[in-house]
């Protein structure tokens, strides 16, 4: 298959900054990059998602403002508060819990860049896993000890600004035996403003290790982000992901979990709600790899107005994988003609002593349910409103602290109230 070359404006790049990679990692991702390009509709795993507004270069920095933060930090002020703008790593704190290590990645020695670079890119489909590996200039790594309890959560907030280039930011996870801790990532940019931020995070959770990670991209409509996450369970740890994306011209973001070992278990739940012409889009790849492991996949998308919404998320049951439970739910609201919702979700088992179970449904709202809250004197407009609320807030209330999910709610009831305003 032909493929599109690197955009012009991208490959003028590749030695701007100097790349903390090791040196052939970095070199085999650059030789990678050059000779695949972007991936296009061509690709089956990208045949959904049209990167063509990342072919055209980013407006200089001077021509736009600056966003502001998501104010996470303002309703948990007793957070671990990290943060990246326009990719580079701006405020990290000294004053740590015991148990927990924060390394700058360009600090770091050889051996702990090597494990946040360890994800290779195997095939074109990994062609922006390439990219950050061979670019990426920033990034962080995050170890909680053996037997930590690390009580406040640590949020990453990055400021999607404004650059003449993609941000590149690389972050490495690593959760000791018994430890416990969790992560938000927050994401933001100014309205009206075009970013590129393109991201990869590593994880790696020893035995009993728990780690719940949220992904809350809340506002800016003409930001663009590529995300992936690389995830590895081993014996008896829990991993719960949250991914809520509210807003973004495009945001693409993959999901790959690794249970290597026996009782582990894995969460991955998610709503998007594209508006306008945004594109919100969920890839996740989940493997069971060993016997005795559980795992549960709920997403939900809502698509008003011209949004788009793309899951698909597939489960793979190895063979020597018995005894395993997996469980797939899509399940969409489309508000508007002119929206649409593309799920698919996959099932590949190997095994054959497995409970296993998927499905997708895609719907409007119940005109039964509308019509009972019409007759109770309520507006057509507001009857939506709560509707959709509710739909989203299935999601929402998973969230980890009550003032998390009073601040993403109430994020969700503003917005509801602009549209109906419209």
């Amino acid at each position: 298959m032909s493929r599109a070359p690197l955009p012009e404006w991208l490959a003028s790049t590749l030695d701007q900054q100097e790349p903390v990679a090791p040196g052939e990692i970095h070199t085999t991702a650059r030789v990678q990059v050059v000779e695949w390009g972007l991936p296009t509709l061509r690709d089956e795993e990208w045949r959904w998602t049209n990167l063509r507004a990342l072919t055209r270069p980013l407006p200089k920095p001077e021509q736009t403002a600056a966003p502001q933060g998501s104010g996470v930090n303002a309703i948990l002020p007793q957070a671990i508060f990290i943060c990246f703008a326009g990719g580079k790593l701006v405020e990290c704190p000294g004053e740590l819990p015991d148990g927990l290590r924060l390394t700058p990645l360009r600090e770091a020695d050889i051996d702990q860049r090597a494990a946040a670079f360890a994800p290779k890119a195997v095939t074109p489909d990994d062609a922006l896993l390439a990219l950050n590996t061979a670019t990426a200039a920033e990034g962080l790594i995050i170890d909680i000890a053996a037997n930590a309890d690390i009580k406040p959560p640590i949020v990453l907030e990055f400021l999607d600004a404004p650059s003449e280039t993609t941000a590149q930011t690389r972050v490495l996870v690593r959760c000791g035996p018994h430890s416990r801790v969790t992560l938000i990532e927050t994401a933001t940019g100014a309205d009206g403003v075009t970013s590129w931020r393109n991201s990869v995070l590593v994880a790696a959770l020893a035995a009993n290790s728990q780690l719940t990670h949220l992904s809350l991209g809340v506002d800016g409509d003409a930001r663009l982000l590529t995300d992936r996450s690389f995830v590895t369970l081993a014996r008896d740890a829990r991993y719960r992901s949250i991914n809520i994306q509210l807003g973004g011209q495009l945001v693409r973001r993959e999901i790959d979990v690794n249970i290597t070992d026996t009782g582990a278990h894995c969460d991955l739940f998610g709503l998007m709600m594209p508006r306008a012409k945004q594109v919100l889009d969920t890839h996740t790849r989940l493997t069971h790899g060993a016997a005795h492991t559980t795992s549960d996949e709920r997403y939900q998308v809502i698509a008003d107005e011209s949004g788009r919404g793309i899951f698909k998320g597939r489960i793979l049951v190895a063979q020597d994988a018995q005894k395993i439970e997996a469980y797939q739910s899509s399940r969409n609201l489309l508000l508007s003609d002119s929206a649409e919702i593309d799920t698919k979700p996959e099932l590949e088992i190997y095994a054959d002593d497995v409970k296993c179970s998927h499905g997708a449904t895609i719907g409007r709202l119940d005109d039964e349910a509308l019509y009972y809250l019409q007759s109770r004197g309520i507006s057509t407009a507001n009857a939506r409103k709560l509707l959709i609320a509710g739909f989203a807030q299935e999601i929402v209330d998973l969230l980890v602290t009550p003032e998390l999910v009073e601040w993403m709610g109430g994020i969700i009831s503003r917005r509801l109230e602009r549209q109906n305003a419209q």
